[in-house]
């Protein structure tokens, strides 16, 4: 009776510190290590993944060949939605952002998981390291979906011009593919002829100066042929925030179709011609 007793009691014991275990299991893996989405195995061919411009104008972007089941190539990168190009040392002042980015790159590729790249190895750039993590975890789940991608414009650089001026400006577009992708819009108006404009009067923190009518006051500004619509010499504000509105809808959406234009207001006329422009430019890109 008493070995059978304690059997049971020793059964019990270890029933207790199975579940004990399972219930106190702690992460033990640093705030850096990546959190990785359950993914299967890989799913040969091409995968794309494009994150949504930011506020800053940028945004990061990757790709990854899978054959045989395993990752044959991979690039991450980030870009500038004015110009598509990607951040460098002429065109990104930030030397330590463009270390991490080429560290990062060289350990998945060496590497190939997510789980062994040492996102310490170099300082700084948190939100690229997340952006990285975020990407990759993307690109997985997409590859173990065969959720493969299939480029619809061929790469280069599109171009567009309005018919005729309006108000003294005319406008045009260039529209920068590469991998398929739309990753550069640039659109300008430019004088097209000498004339006398009027912009905003900025305080030395670089807000506009409030007249007693409650608007932004304005000062007179020679405008020459060929100079391009800008702050300064153009006082109506909302057409540049609806210009990077649109470009960020084209570079998100990958061309005109399906945009959301609801939260993008004022200045119908620039948003318009930026639209039918981009559509032009982007008929020769098919």
């Amino acid at each position: 009776m008493r070995k059978r007793l304690g059997l049971m009691v020793l059964v019990i014991t270890l029933i207790a510190l199975v579940f004990t275990g399972c219930g106190k299991k702690e992460n033990t893996a640093g705030d850096n290590e990546p959190k990785e989405m359950p993914v299967g195995e890989l799913k040969d061919g091409n995968y794309l993944v494009k994150v949504p411009v930011s506020d800053h104008g940028n945004y990061s972007m990757a790709e990854m060949e899978v054959k045989d089941g395993e990752i044959a190539s991979f690039s991450y990168v980030e870009i500038l939605a004015d110009t598509g190009e990607e951040k460098n040392e002429d065109n990104y002042n930030y030397p330590e952002g463009l270390q991490v980015i080429k560290n990062l790159n060289e350990q998945f590729n060496e590497k190939k998981d997510l789980s062994k790249i040492d996102f310490d190895a170099v300082s700084g750039a948190t939100h690229t390291k997340e952006g990285f993590k975020d990407i990759v975890n993307e690109l997985l789940v997409k590859a173990s979906n065969g959720e493969t991608y299939e480029p619809i414009y061929k790469d280069g650089e599109y171009t567009a011009k309005a018919d005729e001026a309006s108000h003294g400006w005319l406008a045009e577009i260039k529209v920068i593919v590469r991998d398929g992708q739309v990753v550069g819009v640039d659109y300008v108006e430019v004088a097209v002829e000498d004339t006398e404009s009027n912009k905003v009067v900025f305080d030395e923190d670089k807000k506009p100066v409030m007249g007693d009518d409650g608007k932004p006051k304005t000062e007179p500004v020679q405008v020459k042929a060929g100079d391009i619509k800008s702050v300064e010499n153009y006082a109506y504000l909302d057409s540049f925030d609806v210009v990077k509105g649109v470009q960020k809808q084209i570079i998100d959406n990958n061309g005109i179709e399906n945009l959301n234009l609801d939260a993008i207001t004022g200045a119908t006329n620039t948003r318009t011609t930026m639209i039918e422009l981009a559509g032009k430019a982007l008929e020769n890109a098919k």
